[in-house]
């Protein structure tokens, strides 16, 4: 982890431990910090090439880990579009 990283979390923890105290009030400024330290953790890893999620490892088809109708769709499986009907 990197050491600006490292510190992100530090602030965040501690403005936790602060805001505990108080009740809570929605902030923007709060909400934009946490989620640039999630961007700063995800960065580096492989995005699905057909949903662009981020995830920690691809299959064969550079594809995440779905099952989605997509998903199958790209990876070549064989599936009936519907169940057959018995009399």
């Amino acid at each position: 982890m990197s050491a600006v990283l490292e510190a992100s979390i530090a602030r965040s923890i501690v403005a936790v431990q602060e805001a505990e105290a108080k009740p809570w009030a929605p902030s923007r400024a709060v909400t934009l910090e946490q989620l640039r330290i999630v961007d700063m953790i995800h960065e580096g890893k492989p995005a699905c090439r057909l949903c662009g999620q981020i995830t920690n490892s691809l299959d064969r088809f550079g594809l995440c880990s779905k099952v989605s109708p997509a998903h199958r769709e790209w990876r070549g499986d064989v599936a009936p579009s519907k169940k057959a009907r018995t009399r």
